[in-house]
């Protein structure tokens, strides 16, 4: 697929799923090369199921960016289990003002998102290798604005992982799919044993390039609270006794 075409491609997709913001020429141009890198690199290691490009702009790019608008502006974001650097990369393409670190256990995937971002200009871009639960009990705890998520673990679970990490005053985004309000439900207990609170369950429909429409929810908490000190827990206890 030529730029022109991805180009063309992304933003009628992007107009589609109500993001036409995002669909200006320097956007778009780093959202091609991107593109290629990653399918290029998936070859090599498991980043995506995805192997076509067309998916690749709405299942991916859209995906992350129809979400952008919850990130307030200048914010020091982290996402955890960043893995094939979704959302962290489109993220960082169209929203600069965010400086956002990307947090994966495999040091093959961090340094893929490292080399990517700088093949890109993308200078708002760190990684940091390593387990969450273990790093959570760091320096880096409670030293983000905001922290995010996408398709990583159930949100009771996923809640433990990323709350210790954010500021009191801070941001917990979830990124999820058609289950989104069901998980929240069932995270209630978490989120209160955190020390957060659910703000709000943004649900869109996401519109594939191929037609196809699926359910996304955005779930939006509010750190209200010091994360107690016992939590994260290791993961194996995670696992078997989540919040």
């Amino acid at each position: 697929m030529t730029k022109n075409d991805f180009s063309r491609l992304a933003a009628e997709n992007f107009e589609k799923n109500g993001i036409s913001r995002f669909a200006t020429d320097e956007i778009l141009s780093k959202l091609f090369d991107l593109c290629v890198i990653f399918l290029s690199a998936n070859e090599k290691m498991n980043l995506t199921a995805i192997k076509d490009e067309k998916l690749v702009v709405s299942r991916h790019f859209a995906d992350c960016l129809v979400p952008a608008s919850f990130f307030p502006v200048g914010t020091n974001v982290l996402d955890v289990g960043s893995g094939g650097g979704m959302p962290t990369l489109p993220l960082a393409i169209a929203r600069p003002d965010l400086m956002i670190t990307a947090l994966d256990a495999t040091a093959k995937k961090t340094a893929y998102i490292e080399n990517t971002a700088r093949a890109l200009g993308l200078f708002n871009v760190s990684v940091v290798t390593g387990r969450a639960e273990e790093l959570a009990q760091t320096a880096l705890r409670a030293s983000f604005d905001v922290v995010t998520a996408r398709a990583v673990a159930q949100t009771n679970v996923l809640a433990e992982l990323c709350v210790p990490f954010i500021k009191t005053g801070g941001m917990f985004i979830a990124l999820k799919g058609k289950n989104g309000a069901e998980e929240a439900a069932v995270a209630a207990k978490a989120a209160k044993t955190l020390g957060c609170r659910l703000v709000s369950d943004n649900a869109f429909s996401l519109i594939d390039t191929d037609g196809e429409i699926s359910e996304r929810h955005v779930l939006v908490y509010e750190k209200i609270a010091e994360t107690p000190k016992i939590y994260p827990r290791k993961y194996a206890q995670i696992l078997k006794k989540p919040l």
